[in-house]
């Protein structure tokens, strides 16, 4: 059985040697493609069936959902899709917000040239990836672009922080409720899209306070974002955001007084 079709990539069948890693990728794009929904339950016996393949690496393949953030276990029960409560939202959202700050900082300061143009191959790819079926690769790419930017910065640790981060930031809730709003949807897209060019312009410049601001001014509209389609309290979010300004320059400075 093909399963590369529904990953987004053009391989062939899922190879023995790597089954565990090609489930877990299948399974992950999935989740942030919204094709499973928040809290749904991953069965491993229908996810084995379906794949043509043992139990043993989609077991594997959930242990790693789990360990990474994006599936949790019910004793008893199984494993499910992550579902998350507004509060657990607003907090990925408020540490993402200092991590990419900081990573935009960082990786302005110490990007290597093989790693800006890594940056600006995803760019180019992502422009591919506006049409409304292309949502599983865009997300793919989106994410892609954030941890290459955190993996620039130097600091391993603050790059697998920031993948166990983005991995309880449930994006995929942003543009799922926007498939009967086809324009609506390919504006945010082209906003995010242009906003990802600026800042990674910013970064592979070495402009170190520039690319702080705009990765701040970019999770804001994420988090407006939060509020306007996955339903977030709006004055929990920015009452969240008021109490973080102090610890970070680039908020401060461009907060009304």
């Amino acid at each position: 059985m093909n399963v590369y079709a529904d990953a987004g990539s053009a391989g062939g069948p899922l190879e023995k040697k790597s089954l565990r890693s090609e489930v877990f990728e299948l399974l992950r794009r999935r989740i942030i493609s919204g094709r499973y929904a928040l809290g749904e339950w991953l069965r491993q016996e229908e996810i084995a069936d379906e794949l043509d393949v043992s139990p043993t690496p989609v077991r594997e393949a959930l242990d790693q959902l789990v360990a990474e953030g994006l599936a949790e276990r019910i004793p008893y029960r199984g494993v499910r899709v992550l579902q998350l409560t507004s509060e657990e939202i607003v907090d990925a959202y408020v540490f993402r917000l200092l991590l990419e700050v900081t990573a935009a900082r960082l990786s302005a300061h110490n990007i290597s040239q093989e790693q800006a143009d890594a940056l600006h191959r995803i760019l180019r790819e992502t422009e591919r990836l506006l049409r409304l079926e292309d949502l599983s690769g865009y997300q793919h790419l989106n994410r892609e672009l954030h941890q290459g930017i955190a993996f620039a910065t130097g600091n391993q640790l603050l790059a697998r922080l920031y993948k166990l981060v983005v991995n309880r930031f449930p994006d995929w809730m942003m543009y799922g409720d926007l498939v009967e709003q086809p324009e609506v949807r390919r504006s945010a897209l082209l906003r995010d899209l242009e906003e990802h060019r600026v800042l990674v312009e910013l970064i592979t410049s070495h402009d170190v306070d520039a690319a702080a601001r705009q990765a701040m001014e970019h999770m804001q509209h994420v988090g407006e974002e939060l509020v306007d389609w996955a339903g977030v309290p709006e004055a929990m979010l920015k009452e969240e955001e008021r109490q973080i300004h102090p610890l970070l320059p680039a908020l401060a400075e461009s907060s009304d007084p």
